[in-house]
């Protein structure tokens, strides 16, 4: 391995910064500054829950490419407490997060997985359910972030037919009358990017970035996927693929492109290396609120498609004449 020096170890760090589009937030000279002890902003204090999940969103934060994920959580952030990266166990944890509640030190609540409201011992921390402990540090957090689809909106975690009633972050603070503000960072995973730029944010102007209607930060999902589709072309030609890989449309082989909003065209996953389309696949829409759908994947001539039943809303178009008949 080459070595290389810390200035250019910071310029990789500074390489996600701007991949995460936050380089308005924080210059390449404020970071050589935070490095050196002469701190410009104060970082914020994070401590992080983890409910019904796979603890698939630490694993894309701990893959972040560039840099460790180290560094990513003390130069931008003090982690005050991670299930999978702290030293704390048992009793341990209880005393940690007590402190942190009852105490006047700022944090932000970062909650990965969602919270079994109908069985409350599925997910318990130091003897006591999650969603005591959630209700407990939000009340007193300076914001709240849901990290992955299952903390927006249920998830994998609140499929039809699970037994434990998993419910989303927002549903829980609504529930438990909790007014802390709250940002949604939907995907399955997660993308650390996205992440990175809130807590820059944060870190900058001491509130959380502008979002729109579903708590999402306005800057990743404005658009859907469809919208900036690199086939997108193929569908205004009414050319649609009948099979995984082909050229063409992938709408009719349950691309869920239409009903997604993410940044997966311009930010896609380990680097930006790769995303569903990019691999020639449908969008499974894993940022919707309507992932997972009963039905993944679908044949080309599948007749319910017809009928909305296999998008989760109804999305009409019009096949090329010869389709049918080919």
């Amino acid at each position: 391995m080459i070595p290389f020096s810390r200035r250019e170890f910071l310029k990789k760090i500074y390489r996600v910064v701007v991949a995460a589009g936050a380089a308005p937030l924080l210059s390449f000279d404020e970071l050589l500054a935070a490095e050196s002890g002469e701190r410009p902003r104060q970082r914020p204090n994070l401590v992080w829950l983890q409910g019904a999940s796979c603890s698939g969103c630490s694993i894309s934060l701990l893959n972040i490419e560039q840099i460790t994920v180290l560094d990513l959580l003390t130069q931008f952030s003090r982690l005050l407490y991670h299930p999978n990266l702290a030293q704390a166990t048992g009793d341990q944890v209880g005393e940690l997060l007590s402190a942190l509640a009852d105490g006047d030190e700022p944090y932000i609540l970062v909650l990965e997985g969602g919270i079994p409201a109908a069985m409350p011992h599925a997910c318990m921390l130091d003897h006591q359910p999650l969603g005591k402990w959630v209700s407990r540090l939000a009340a007193g957090a300076s914001a709240c972030l849901a990290a992955g689809t299952c903390a927006v909106s249920g998830g994998v975690a609140a499929m039809p037919g699970t037994l434990t009633g998993v419910i989303s972050l927002a549903e829980h603070l609504a529930k438990e009358g909790i007014k802390t503000p709250l940002i949604n960072l939907p995907a399955c995973p997660m993308k650390p990017e996205h992440l990175v730029y809130t807590l820059l944010h944060f870190m900058r102007h001491q509130n959380l970035p502008e979002t729109d209607g579903r708590r999402r930060p306005s800057r990743f999902f404005s658009y859907t996927i469809h919208q900036r589709c690199p086939r997108y072309a193929f569908f205004q030609e009414q050319n649609f693929a009948r099979h995984i890989w082909e050229d063409g449309c992938l709408l009719e082989l349950g691309c869920q492109g239409p009903v997604t909003y993410n940044d997966c065209p311009s930010t896609g996953y380990n680097g930006n290396s790769n995303y569903c389309l990019r691999a020639g696949h449908p969008c499974i829409g894993c940022a919707s609120e309507l992932f997972p759908r009963p039905v993944i994947y679908h044949l080309y001539d599948d007749p319910r498609v017809r009928e909305g039943l296999l998008q989760g809303e109804t999305i009409t178009f019009n096949r090329k004449a010869q389709g049918d008949g080919e």
